[in-house]
């Protein structure tokens, strides 16, 4: 495709963002707080998903994996960043996800610790990397593979919108699926609900729209067991990210009342510890994640309702302490406002109410607009640094109409970098926020480079 970047570029690209990170021990504590998403973590492993050949992907997913055993004959599988489920049955080993692509092999390697039973079948709770790209190692006893129907759809789009997505997602393009022959598709699918019996024992597949259109969770009646996917995660849920596509914020938090109307004894998520032999528990996380959902929900279309412009909407939502201060709802990958903005994303237009941004100039020529009228870039980057400490938060809007008012100025590339570290490493931030901020951070290094900036 002409126009991608070369992986040499690409891997130019990914040492100067690592470079960044490790110039300054303040932003290198603050960009790694969050990272592991509930597991232990591996840069190896976070920056090559998609990679089945990364050797040191690999050796860290199989030096870092461990085994849970939550209940007879069944495990969580922990892994850098994610879990899958594993049953043991008398007909073979039931697997709920396979973890991204390098995870494969420390998958199967952590099965055998436990059983040496065939693998009869794999689900995946979902087509997004860390659920279902390790299966290429787990295809010795030719298991059935089911999904919903709509995952492969989801992962054409990874195809059809690659150099775009592998850019959200952090991932070398040269590792990107570029056709659907780069993941062990299902054998099998469904629309609404499937039921399974392997070695005389039920497992249920339920489909609720959350994370991805396509997502499920597995619930096992005969153990009172259910792998949960993404809808539990042990922090805010993860579902106003910025950089991804739509997630379903009210559906989400049916899906949470569903698995607490089963009233399990174990939650096995994919992110995080499992809630083990504590039903009273597990139906109280799951309850608080849907009762904060539900209230921004309500937060959301009521401001709506009210005419509110959708930046006020965001800015007024908050959750009532005692949601707030629970501990498995600390705001780690997204904000309340964060879930608002993508709530508002499923119901409302493009346009943000503000009339000129209907058929708006284009950011940079706005920008220099702006900065002539403050008296020219430089009083821009001038002011902006005087508000870096006071309000670190204004500072960085200046800054951007400097940047992109005049991209190939060093003073201001300087203060981009600057303004940058001090908003990632002085306020309150998630984790999503601030890849975003360290991305715009190495853009502007790489284009000070070029220019002997």
């Amino acid at each position: 495709m002409n126009g991608l970047p070369t992986p040499e570029a690409e891997q130019h690209r990914n040492d100067v963002r690592i470079g960044l990170v490790l110039s300054d021990p303040d932003l290198t504590e603050a960009i790694a707080g969050g990272g592991a998403f509930g597991g232990a973590y591996s840069a190896a492993v976070a920056q090559n998903m998609y990679d089945r050949y990364h050797e040191e992907a690999i050796d860290d997913a199989k030096r870092l994996v461990t085994v849970d055993e939550v209940g007879p004959r069944s495990w969580l599988v922990r892994l850098p960043i994610v879990n899958c489920a594993v049953f043991e049955t008398g007909e073979g080993l039931v697997v709920a996800d396979t973890g991204m692509a390098p995870a494969g092999p420390a998958i199967l390697q952590a099965i055998r610790t436990v059983s040496d039973a065939p693998i009869h079948t794999i689900i995946y709770t979902h087509a997004h990397v860390d659920h279902c790209m390790g299966t290429w190692a787990l295809m010795a006893d030719n298991p059935r593979v089911i999904a919903h129907h709509d995952a492969i759809r989801r992962f054409d789009r990874y195809v059809r919108l690659r150099g775009s997505i592998s850019r959200y997602l952090s991932q070398p393009l040269a590792s990107f699926p570029a056709s659907g022959d780069d993941w062990v598709p299902p054998t099998e699918t469904f629309t609404d609900t499937m039921s399974i019996t392997v070695g005389g024992e039920q497992f249920d597949l339920i489909h609720r729209r959350g994370e991805t259109d396509d997502q499920l969770y597995v619930s096992v009646p005969g153990r009172q067991a259910v792998a949960s996917a993404d809808y539990y995660q042990g922090f805010l849920p993860n579902a106003g990210n910025g950089k991804r596509v739509q997630r379903y914020v009210e559906e989400w938090a049916i899906a949470l009342r569903e698995m607490v109307a089963l009233e399990p004894r174990f939650l096995l998520p994919a992110h995080g510890e499992p809630v083990v032999d504590d039903p009273d528990r597990i139906a109280e996380v799951l309850t608080v994640h849907a009762e904060a959902l539900e209230h921004i929900v309500a937060h959301t279309l009521d401001g709506l309702n009210q005419r509110l412009r959708q930046d006020e909407v965001a800015d007024s939502v908050a959750l009532p302490s005692r949601l707030a201060e629970h501990p498995t709802l600390n705001e780690q990958y997204v904000s309340p406002a964060d879930i608002s903005r993508m709530v508002m994303k499923q119901y409302c237009g493009w346009w943000d109410d503000i009339p000129s941004h209907w058929s708006p100039a284009r950011f940079d020529q706005q920008a220099v607009a702006i900065c002539e009228l403050a008296g020219g870039v430089d009083a821009v980057v001038a002011r902006a640094r005087e508000l870096a400490e006071a309000d670190p938060v204004m500072a960085c809007h200046l800054i951007d109409w400097a940047w992109f008012a005049d991209p190939n100025n060093r003073g201001t590339g300087r203060a981009v970098l600057d303004l940058y570290i001090n908003r990632i490493t002085t306020t309150t931030h998630n984790t999503q926020e601030a890849l975003m901020y360290l991305d715009h951070m190495t853009d502007v290094q790489l284009g000070m480079d070029r220019t002997g900036g």
